[in-house]
């Protein structure tokens, strides 16, 4: 299936179609506004450093348009049962109940948040007006960091063609992830440097406007109700993401940012601490035994990596953010699979994980044991098992690595792990 990417501001890379040129209508640019933003795009290149090489479209559409626009070419791809596989990653994890729409609460976030995204495919920047309207003369300052940030994600294209990045790591969700950081995390530091130098002029000021104007268009806050683990994929790119490319310019400046894009970060893990991407530690290559023992009545979903991000997000559905994310820290690499039945659409998995040292899986082992326990309401483990008349799930320590296992019987789980062994 080829993908395409809208990288937005408010919103995570977004993984469609490769799209058509857009047809919605956009407003049209005075020669003014025109003059304005090419002030705002020579902040821009000066700032990271990038030439423009080549044009692309910049358009100016209404929230409506835009969002109508996005909502229509995932119609195009995901039909309802397509929708409802995406969502057995988050339902076999936690992260959602059986039956959940991920990708409506997915879209229901983006429609509430998305400020702008440039389509890599199509060449198109588009810069909303959050708050309706003409345009003028100018841009209200909210548009303007969207269009800094945008504009930056048009010349990543044009230096380190963004579509190919994203088709080598699309079967990949912490690949994927960690890419998404980078490019994320670059185009924060732009933004960052625009608002700041904004700021200098008028600091009060600044503030003020932000704060009205996110109010105004609900783009300040997350929305209630959003499950954590979708904040979570949206937000981190840019926070985590940031923090390593400033990492990477403290290293070596800009020279060092563009040589990530010829050699990406492979894993969260790189991106979560930096000195592991500048020092080379790529993840180990993890793989798992074929399962046979699921026979006719269980089908492969899907198999992939796990990865350092995903695994904390995991821990912290019973454990404390600071537990989560130390238990994970050593992590070096992983595999998983994840199995439907055929017959009650019910879900298992299992789970690989290796680990830098015994002490790091030492201490992994006693955090997901305050895990077990808590995921079922206090009993104890018997043989590295919990159980309950739902589900079962087991872990089994072994040196430097682990392997875990859900399902929803205590002796599939138990064979899961064996499988694996």
């Amino acid at each position: 299936m080829k993908r395409l990417w809208l990288i937005a501001l408010a919103c995570l890379l977004l993984i469609v179609p490769a799209a058509h040129a857009q047809e919605t209508p956009t407003l049209p640019i005075s020669p003014t506004l025109q003059t304005f933003v090419n002030g705002l795009e020579n902040y821009a290149r000066e700032t990271r450093q990038l030439d423009e090489l080549n044009d692309f479209q910049r358009l100016f559409p209404t929230r409506a348009d835009a969002i109508g626009y996005i909502l229509g070419l995932y119609e195009e791809e995901f039909t309802p049962e397509q929708a409802a596989d995406a969502a057995q990653f988050y339902i076999a994890f936690d992260w959602l109940e059986p039956g959940a729409d991920y990708l409506g609460l997915y879209l229901d976030l983006l429609g509430s948040q998305v400020g702008g995204f440039y389509e890599p495919e199509t060449k198109q920047l588009n810069t909303i007006l959050l708050g309706g309207g003409d345009l003028g003369d100018d841009l209200p300052l909210m548009e303007q960091i969207i269009h800094v940030h945008e504009y930056t994600h048009a010349l990543q294209d044009q230096h380190f063609d963004l579509v190919t990045l994203q088709e080598s790591v699309q079967d990949n969700p912490d690949a994927a992830l960690a890419l998404v950081s980078l490019i994320e995390g670059d185009a924060m530091s732009v933004t960052n440097a625009y608002v700041m130098s904004v700021s200098e002029r008028d600091p009060i000021g600044t503030s003020l406007r932000l704060l009205a104007q996110g109010a105004q268009t609900g783009t300040l806050t997350i929305p209630p109700g959003v499950p954590p683990i979708i904040e979570a994929e949206l937000l981190s790119p840019y926070t985590i993401g940031l923090n390593f490319v400033l990492d990477l310019y403290e290293n070596g400046g800009w020279d060092t940012v563009n040589a990530a894009f010829a050699n990406p970060p492979t894993a969260m893990s790189q991106v979560l601490h930096p000195q592991k991407y500048i020092d080379g530690i790529a993840p180990v290559e993890v793989t798992l035994a074929d399962a046979g023992l699921l026979a006719e009545e269980w089908s492969l979903v899907t198999e992939s990596t796990f990865g350092e991000f995903y695994l904390r997000e995991y821990l912290k559905n019973q454990l404390g953010n600071s537990q989560s994310n130390n238990a994970a820290e050593g992590w070096s690499g992983d595999q998983f699979a994840i199995y439907r039945s055929t017959e009650t659409d019910a879900l298992a998995w299992v789970l690989k994980l290796a680990w830098e040292n015994s002490a790091e899986a030492d201490e992994f082992t006693a955090a997901f044991a305050e895990f077990g326990t808590s995921r079922f309401a206090d009993a104890a483990p018997v043989d590295g098992c919990w159980s309950d008349e739902i589900d079962a799930l087991c872990i089994a320590p072994d040196g430097d690595s682990h392997i875990l296992a859900q399902a929803p019987t205590l002796e599939l789980a138990q064979a899961l792990i064996a499988s694996q062994q």
